[in-house]
């Protein structure tokens, strides 16, 4: 089972070791985040989070109130 790196700001499965992993941290090529924390998940886990997202993302433009603008 193999394990993917996801960043934690934008979700995206595109993440390395910054600068080779001397310095312990990890860079997301998509955001630019920088930093010590990652999330660690089986390709499973991942798609069942991408859903989730969604799934919440759809109901909470359902709940909005129609013509109201969000300033």
């Amino acid at each position: 089972m193999k394990r993917i790196l996801v960043c934690p700001v934008c979700k995206s499965k595109d993440v390395e070791l910054d600068a080779g992993g001397y310095t312990g941290k990890y860079y997301c090529k998509n955001c630019g985040y920088v930093g010590s924390f990652v999330l660690e998940m089986t390709e499973g886990e991942y798609k069942e989070m991408m859903e989730k997202e969604k799934f919440e993302r759809i109901e909470d433009e359902k709940s909005k109130p129609k013509g109201v603008r969000e300033d």
